[in-house]
């Protein structure tokens, strides 16, 4: 689904999506969206910022704390604390136009393929004391009694990091995104918030290094 208030956008997008093989609709404001989402549902949507007197940065938060839906915000606003405050809402992605199209439908192929992937993985992964839910997204800490709630994204990104038990993971890989520019700091800002949550949590034995040029590796403390 694309929510864009612009109806020329709104074609165009329609058009090369289209084109592409997917099945599109298209919403012009947030009582449009939600009306084609309870007739229709949609696997992903495509969320601009601007629409009108609304809050499209409050239209990914419901998408997001009401639906399993993928959100990518596709919008003018690109500002870094734009960028943070769209991630940290919960979108999979947040791409600032004008963008080539090839990208585009790369990044949705991409956010669709993780998707499809955490609807088939529900086995817990354990690290020391700390469990990680991916389906229910949310990390447990059996010693201190510690339950943090996590975002689709973050608890992909978490899962893949435990899954390699020490071992340095790619930023393309933690994003699923090939090829990943050198100034796409995505996964950064999904780490920082990861990297917040465990410590206001007090789940301080689970540490997430930087691996310089790299990615990341993420490693028991008492290890």
């Amino acid at each position: 689904m694309v929510v864009e208030d612009d109806p020329r956008v709104g074609r165009v997008l329609m058009r090369h999506l289209t084109r592409a093989g997917f099945g599109v609709s298209v919403a012009a404001n947030g009582a449009e969206m939600r009306r084609l989402y309870r007739h229709n549902g949609a696997d992903l949507v495509l969320l601009d910022l601007n629409l009108g007197a609304e809050d499209g940065m409050d239209l990914a938060r419901e998408l997001v704390g009401s639906t399993p839906v993928a959100v990518m915000i596709v919008t003018g606003r690109d500002d870094l604390q734009d960028r943070i405050d769209g991630l940290d809402a919960g979108a999979d992605d947040y791409i600032t136009k004008p963008f080539e199209v090839e990208e585009l439908l790369a990044r949705i192929r991409a956010v669709l393929r993780r998707h499809a992937f955490e609807a088939s993985v529900h086995d817990a992964i354990h690290m020391g004391t700390v469990t990680l839910d991916p389906s229910a997204m949310s990390l447990s800490d059996a010693s201190s009694g510690v339950s943090l709630r996590l975002t689709e994204t973050e608890a992909r990104i978490l899962a893949t990091l435990m899954r390699q038990h020490g071992r340095a993971v790619g930023r393309a890989q933690l994003l699923n995104r090939e090829p990943l520019i050198p100034e796409d700091r995505t996964v950064d800002v999904h780490i920082g918030n990861i990297r917040r949550k465990l410590r206001d949590g007090g789940i301080l034995n689970l540490v997430i290094w930087p691996v310089r040029g790299y990615g990341y590796r993420l490693r028991l403390e008492n290890d």
